[in-house]
Formats: C-alpha cells, structure tokens, sequence
C-alpha cells in the first residue's frame, strides 16, 4: 500500500510540475506575442478593448471602459488574445452592444479608434506584430546568451573516431587535444565543423595536436558524404570522422568488438562494462540501412550509475562528465550572427522533416500536444538555466512560425486577406471570411486532437526515444 501512496504522491508531484512549468512558459511566450499586437494596435491608434492570458470565463481581471483596456486572465490558460475594438466590415460598421442588448453602427468618434478603418499597411503591421516579436525575443535570448553564459559547446578533446574517415587515416587518436587550424586558435569543435561541414569542394586544412604531452601537425582533407539520416531527411556534408559525445544510448548500438548486439541492449551494457577505460570498436546505426563503425573510449569514472538500475541514465553509458558542460562565450557581433544561423538552421530542419514526413519517409513525430509540451518544457527546467532559457527562446521561435502559417484564425491567415486587400483594393467578403474562418478553425481544431491523441498514444507506448 505504502508503494501505491509513493507512486501516486510521485505522479501528482510530477504533473504538478509539469503544468506548472507549461503553463509559466506558454504566459511568457504568449504574453510577449499579444503584447507585439498590443504595441502596433497602440501605435496605429486603434482601441485595444481587452487583453486576456487564457480563453473562457474571465476569472479575474482590472481597467476596461471609455476606451481603456480590459487586462484579464481566463479560465483555460492555453493561450491569448487581445480584442481590437471595430474589427468588422468598415463598408457596414456594426457592433453588437451590450449594454442595451442590439446592433448598433460605431460613431464617428469610434471609427477614428476601430481597426476596419486603418490603412492595410497599419492592419499588417497590427497582424505581424505578434509574430514578429516572438522572433525577436528569440533572437534576444539567443543573443544574449552566448554573449554572456555562453554557447553549449564540443571542448576540443576527440572521445570518438568514425572508422575509415579522414581524420582516422590521417593518424589523429582517442584522447588528442586540437589547438589550432591552419596556424589559428580554435576554442571547440564546433570551429572545425563550421569549414569542414560546409565547404564545397573540401579543403585541406592543418592541425596542430596536443597528444601525450608533445605537439604533432596532422593535415587532412574532409570528404563529402551524402546520406539518409535516421528521420528521414536527406544530408550533405563534409566529413572529418572525428566527434566528441556526451552518452549512447544501449539500445542504439548494434556491436560491440564484432559481437552483434542489435536489438539487446543488456548484451551491449554486458560488453561494454568488461571494456571500460579502452579504446574498443563500436557500431551505431546511421540510418535503418546503414551502421558506421567507431573507436571509442569508455571511462569508468563518468559511470558509476551502471551499478543502479533506478538511476534515470541506466539506459546509456557517458563518455563524458554529464555534470562538467563546456560553454564558449562569444562576441556580442558573433552571438548575433550565431542566434540568425541557430534560427535559420531550426527552420530548414523542420521544413525538411515536415516534407519526409509528407512523404511518408519517416516515423519521427511532428505533432506535440499538451502533454508532450509540458514534458519538454519540465525536463528542460529540471536541466537547468541554460536549458530552460533556450527552451523558451525555441518555443517563441516555434509559435512565431506556426502563427505565420497561412491558417485562417492564425496570423498568417489574416496577412493573406490583407494582402489580397491590398493587391485587388477591396477586402474579402465578410461571408467568405467568416467560411474561411471555420474552416481554419476546423484545420486548427483537428491539428490539436490529432497531437493531443499521439501524446496519449505515446504515453501508454513503451518510451523508445534517443
């Protein structure tokens, strides 16, 4: 009975935490997006009637009236919006008036305050401003973040080198400190990566190596290589074969010194455990057709928790100090540059999975509902500041771009009546609007059972996650 009142206690603790955290994150992201409407409205002179955290009935809130705001929170806080005073058909300016129950046409004191009679350029930016500021808090938090804590990055130490690669035929080795390429400083891994991924054709370039106390010079040229990662997204790159990992998990390993562990991983954990604080030879898979094989070192020191099976990290072996990160902190010019390339790397990588999975190449879930938000967003509190302050930054960046989307009831269906206001010179119909809204709330509606119902899914599903 007592384990039953501890499971229960751990469950009601765990889903506390996780709504708590989910519902703190969604009013910062949410609240920052309304407040870029709000600004605009402002701006352009139009009345902003309520601003509500949450949808339903108002549980509390203050101001309201002769054309002040009405600041509310609602019932179900999934969300916002702010209600812009005269947001009807300027060609037949009615509201419905509640005070005395009846339609009634605005005033001419009221027109100059509504929405339907600004110009379209001032209802775009009222429409984008939302959006807009959520991708400037990204860039922000970015920003700021590598230009003060630092940038998570791969110290310079190589724990892992892809067999057959250039870098392995060069002659470089477990455990070499890189210093500098092509005679400059390098401070991470992630310096060398930023030539050697991108260059088209590969260059030759020179290391200089710490190895055992005595400075080597190794030179070698990164080969391209084109294949089908494990989501299903096709890949193009440079290559140099040497990486730097944090942990594996048992399952994703296929052999173990040529013994085939595919599909056991206790058999891998077994192998693995009599080769602690060696150089062995390893398999991981690169996609469902093809495994690479890999020098890598194991040091027992990083794995005492194999010893206990209720510790969470059971499940994978560390090849470094979990608990020792490495961060970079970069020049307030270079953080800019860094956060536009991390945004823009964020979005092709989801226009790419997005089209794998329109083709029906990948398995890798798209949809998150409630459930699965919370988990990532309480997981990444649990990590930490950096973590929980990215996550953040990523989620603003996630409901910029979904707000953008051509939907009507989302911001980028709005835009696209504007837009056709602005390229035919009349607006669209109220009728049409008003089908093209249910429609899109049908879209939007059937969007959020199908991720609510995949969360559901996945959680009575045996977790099989990298």
């Amino acid at each position: 009975m007592d384990l039953v009142l501890l499971f229960a206690q751990n469950a009601a603790e765990n889903i506390f935490f996780y709504g708590f955290m989910f519902v703190v994150t969604l009013a910062i992201v949410i609240i920052v997006h309304e407040l870029g409407h709000y600004w605009a409205a402002r701006k352009c002179g139009v009345h902003v009637e309520q601003f509500a955290f949450g949808f339903g009935k108002e549980i509390f809130g203050f101001g309201g009236g002769d054309f002040k705001t009405r600041w509310s929170f609602c019932l179900f806080p999934l969300g916002g919006y702010v209600k812009l005073f005269g947001d009807v058909d300027v060609n037949d300016p009615v509201v419905w008036d509640h005070e005395n129950d009846c339609k009634r046409t605005l005033s001419e004191e009221e027109l100059r305050h509504a929405f339907c009679t600004k110009s379209v350029w001032q209802r775009v930016l009222i429409v984008a401003a939302g959006p807009a500021i959520n991708l400037l808090l990204t860039l922000i938090i970015f920003s700021l973040v590598f230009a003060t804590y630092g940038q998570r990055s791969k110290p310079l130490i190589i724990n892992g080198l892809a067999v057959g690669t250039a870098a392995y035929e060069a002659g470089v080795k477990i455990g070499d400190v890189f210093i500098d390429m092509d005679g400059k400083k390098i401070r991470r891994l992630e310096d060398v990566y930023d030539f050697t991924w991108y260059e088209t054709p590969p260059q030759s370039h020179e290391y200089t190596i710490l190895r055992d106390g005595q400075i080597k010079h190794i030179g070698f040229t990164a080969r391209h290589i084109e294949y089908i990662d494990k989501k299903g997204v096709a890949k193009s790159h440079g290559q140099t074969g040497m990486i730097r990992l944090r942990f594996i998990k048992f399952k994703r390993i296929t052999s173990v010194e040529g013994i085939s562990t595919k599909g056991h991983p206790e058999k891998a954990r077994e192998l693995l455990l009599k080769n602690m604080d060696k150089n062995i030879h390893i398999k991981l898979p690169l996609n469902d057709e093809r495994a690479d094989s890999y020098i890598i070192h194991f040091p027992s020191n990083v794995n005492a928790h194999l010893s206990n099976p209720d510790d969470e990290y059971y499940d994978r072996i560390f090849l470094s100090d979990p608990d020792n990160q490495y961060f970079v902190r970069l020049g307030v010019a270079e953080a800019f540059g860094r956060s536009l390339f991390s945004m823009k790397s964020i979005l092709i990588q989801g226009y790419k999975l997005i089209s794998v999975a329109h083709k029906g190449k990948t398995d890798e879930p798209l949809l998150g509902g409630i459930g699965k938000i919370s988990q990532h967003t309480a997981r990444a509190a649990k990590a930490g500041f950096y973590d929980y302050v990215m996550f953040i930054a990523g989620f603003s960046f996630m409901v910029a771009i979904i707000n953008l989307l051509p939907i009507p009831v989302l911001d980028g269906g709005y835009l696209i009546f504007l837009f056709y206001e602005l390229l035919r010179g009349k607006p669209v119909s109220a009728r049409i609007q008003n089908i093209a809204m249910i429609i899109g709330l049908v879209i939007l509606g059937g969007i959020m059972i199908i991720a609510n119902i995949s969360d559901l899914i996945s959680m009575l599903s045996p977790i099989d996650s990298d």
